[in-house]
């Protein structure tokens, strides 16, 4: 048996109502494409948006990350700065000279001492060749023995001459400069003055000579002094024994002549042997040079000699005795005189010493120059001028500038000379200044 379904009508679906009019008509069609499409745009565009949004969040994540590296990359470069200015003030405050030269020759660091002690600017010499800045063939062939050698260093003592011509004991010590790897870049070389310090030394060898040889003269003066007595005794008898003939009492006056000159040499002996123990007490030189000159034996300076006088205005205070201090520049002053046979100029100069000239006991100083233009010192007796009993004149004992140099040694003072010869001497006396107490 069939069934027969029941006739729906057509409005009772609502999905064929809604179909069959789409299928029909194409415009709700299209409409229907472009709304799926705008859907699948909507879907896009805010995935889309999701990223973006993720990239700026990365991009502002990567800028503080950037942002950090950068601000330690500049710390870095900060550090690295300060720690090179640090080794370049460290480098500019040595009191040696460091000159770095490149395997070429050419100068790489020239810092402020080595300027000071070749007269030179460091700036203007970065970059120069060595050789042409400092013609000097002992520092290129101590390089180049440098090259040559397998020594770590090399060391030699040079004198070098500032423009303004004074003389520079260097001692020089050349060392290789290598990188990173062990190579070898270049050379450094170290540039020490050591004229105070082999001044000194040499000032240390002379009190050491002094001091035996006054050991040792005033020991024999001793024992010539005893037997002198005798003779002086006994002569003067012989002469008594004489008076009827004054031919031989003349030999008898001779002797004691002979004696008494001897004696006068023995007492100076004893002199440079003794220890002076000069008083501590204010003296002012500028007066104390006036009253030298006016005492009766300088007023027969000769005419053809022209006296200057540089004093220090306000008075040169030092500390020390005037008497032993008297006898120093009367001795120099007979010397500057006796030097110049011909004629001259000698020169008196009194200054006190700048804040920074001090010794290693902080102590300041006059400074007094006695200066003639006479025949000045040959540079072989130059170191001897000091020694008892070494003169170049044909009378004397040569025991004044002995005696002087213990004095102004026992003064706590200096006492230098500088001498050319042919154009005069300088001696040059440093006494601790006054200090008020």
């Amino acid at each position: 048996m069939r069934t027969e379904q029941p006739n729906t009508p057509p409005s009772s679906n609502p999905r064929s109502l809604m179909s069959e009019p789409i299928q029909d008509d194409p415009k709700k069609q299209e409409l229907e494409v472009l709304r799926r499409a705008f859907t699948s745009f909507t879907e896009v565009t805010e995935q889309l948006q999701k990223s973006y949004d993720n990239l700026q969040l990365r991009i502002q994540h990567l800028d503080l990350e950037l942002a950090r590296k950068n601000e330690e990359l500049e710390q870095n470069l900060r550090e690295k700065e300060e720690v090179k200015n640090y080794l370049d003030f460290i480098l500019q405050s040595l009191t040696n000279g460091v000159i770095v030269v490149d395997r070429t020759g050419c100068i790489t660091t020239f810092n402020k001492t080595a300027g000071q002690i070749c007269s030179l600017d460091p700036e203007r010499c970065l970059g120069k060749s060595l050789k042409g800045l400092l013609p000097h063939d002992r520092l290129l062939h101590l390089i180049e023995r440098l090259s040559d050698s397998e020594e770590a260093t090399m060391t030699q003592e040079q004198e070098m001459e500032t423009p303004d011509g004074y003389q520079l004991k260097i001692r020089v010590t050349a060392s290789p400069a290598n990188d990173n790897n062990g190579e070898r870049i270049g050379t450094v070389l170290v540039l020490q003055d050591v004229t105070q310090f082999k001044r000194l030394e040499e000032e240390a060898n002379r009190n050491d000579r002094l001091r035996a040889m006054g050991e040792m003269a005033a020991g024999i003066a001793h024992e010539i002094r005893n037997p002198m007595g005798g003779i002086e005794l006994f002569a003067s008898l012989l002469k008594k024994d004489l008076s009827a003939d004054p031919e031989k009492g003349k030999l008898a006056d001779h002797i004691v002549s002979g004696i008494r000159n001897l004696d006068r040499i023995i007492s100076s002996l004893l002199l440079f042997a003794k220890s002076p123990e000069p008083s501590q007490s204010q003296c002012d030189l500028n007066t104390l040079l006036e009253n030298i000159l006016s005492a009766p034996e300088m007023q027969t300076m000769p005419d053809n000699i022209t006296l200057h006088k540089h004093y220090h205005p306000g008075g040169a205070r030092g500390t020390g005795d005037s008497e032993l201090l008297q006898q120093v520049f009367v001795n120099f002053l007979r010397n500057a005189v006796q030097a110049m046979p011909k004629g001259g100029a000698l020169s008196l100069t009194t200054e006190e010493s700048a804040s920074q000239e001090t010794d290693s006991y902080h102590r300041r100083f006059i400074t007094v120059t006695i200066k003639d233009t006479g025949i000045g010192i040959p540079p072989t007796e130059r170191s001897k001028i000091f020694n008892p009993f070494f003169t170049t004149k044909d009378h004397g004992t040569g025991l004044g500038l002995a005696i002087a140099h213990n004095i102004i040694k026992a003064h706590q003072g200096t006492i230098d000379v500088e001498s050319e010869e042919g154009r005069g001497t300088a001696f040059i006396v440093k006494i601790p200044i006054w200090e008020e107490h």
